[in-house]
């Protein structure tokens, strides 16, 4: 009785389940799952999703106050605004709108969580487009002087308004670029879509005053000069090799952002000066005077 129960339960299975195999009842089955469906033109569902994200990105351009000002908080306790002049197409900007943050807000966060700002603190931001950085620099961790450059003009203006905005009125914001010796230079690069991406290059004749670090040295700005930020897509080194004197005799802490096998260099140039290197990310580095 029960072997004639059994089989007239695999019957009902087989007739169940539309299967033509036999299938045993305590056993398990062991035959793969059938696999999910998978779009059938992924390019397509991607291109949508970017349409849908582009969409949403210009509403949020539309909603920003008058002259383009987003205001958030930072960590709930500081309330930032800033100028977003092209936030229509320029990364830094765009990121800085979709999240209602600081650009690159963990490396900034490492920065402060080393202690090498604070309100005694003069700073020199090298490649400062807008102001991102210098805002937190003077507005969250209250550095007391900021010493700003930022050759393109397009971007020195945002970041003369966004310093403005958050009552740093007092930093000073230099419309020209640093290199290796003090001289003219051009723009080698540019993309409107990335202006932080932009490129420069020492050029007889050129229009962007370029001025090497080291003759700085006496300026009263400089004066105590405790930090320097500098990310100069790819003139790094040469701003080093400009700046010898000012390193070697103010020690200030260094944060780079590198590229390539610049790191090795770096290393190579500013270990001799009593230099050692912490990596904050796969391309910001920050060097301390021992």
């Amino acid at each position: 009785m029960q072997a004639h129960r059994a089989a007239g339960a695999v019957k009902t299975l087989r007739k169940a389940s539309g299967s033509t195999k036999t299938e045993t009842l305590g056993k398990l089955d062991t035959s793969p799952e059938p696999e999910s469906p998978r779009p059938e033109n992924p390019d397509k569902l991607d291109q949508v999703l970017r349409l849908i994200e582009d969409s949403l990105h210009l509403q949020r351009v539309a909603l920003l106050e008058p002259g383009r000002i987003l205001r958030f908080f930072h960590d709930a306790l500081t309330q930032v605004a800033l100028c977003l002049p092209e936030a229509a197409e320029d990364y830094t900007q765009k990121s800085i709108l979709k999240h209602r943050s600081f650009h690159r807000a963990r490396l900034l966060a490492a920065v402060q969580a080393m202690g090498l700002i604070g309100p005694k603190t003069t700073l020199c931001d090298i490649g400062a487009n807008i102001g991102n950085d210098a805002v937190y620099f003077g507005k969250v961790l209250g550095a007391r002087r900021i010493v700003a450059f930022e050759p393109l003009p397009l971007t020195h203006a945002t970041l003369r308004r966004n310093l403005d905005l958050n009552g740093l009125g007092e930093a000073h914001a230099y419309n020209c670029m640093l290199g290796e010796a003090s001289g003219r230079g051009r723009v080698a690069r540019f993309n409107p879509r990335n202006l932080a991406a932009t490129s420069f290059a020492a050029s007889d004749g050129g229009p962007i005053p370029m001025v090497a670090l080291d003759d700085l040295i006496d300026a009263e700005e400089l004066q105590g000069l405790g930090f320097v930020k500098l990310d100069a897509e790819g003139d790094e080194l040469a701003i080093l090799r400009g700046g010898a004197k000012v390193l070697t005799s103010l020690r200030p802490a260094l944060w780079l952002t590198l590229r390539g096998g610049a790191l090795a260099q770096a290393k190579a140039l500013l270990q001799p000066m009593g230099y050692a290197a912490h990596s904050i990310g796969a391309q910001d580095h920050i060097f301390t005077a021992k």
